[in-house]
């Protein structure tokens, strides 16, 4: 298997933050129920969570230099 490219990394990445996203607005929508369950909510925490870790897993951030040095 080759290496994924930058691109595809950048392109993993973004779908896996949308994803992370959709699931957090329906998790909101969710919590205003009144009979909401705290498992579900629980479990759609935890993979909002996952999501973005593997988002910046794919694809971390650049490295910021420092401007004061």
């Amino acid at each position: 298997m080759t290496p994924l490219t930058k691109s595809e990394r950048e392109q993993i990445s973004e779908i896996l933050k949308r994803r992370a996203q959709e699931i957090a607005v329906f998790s909101d929508d969710y919590r205003r129920e009144p009979s909401h369950y705290g498992s579900v909510e629980f479990a759609l925490t935890r993979e909002i969570e996952r999501l973005r870790r593997l988002a910046s897993r794919v694809n971390p951030p650049e490295p910021q230099e420092d401007d004061e040095q």
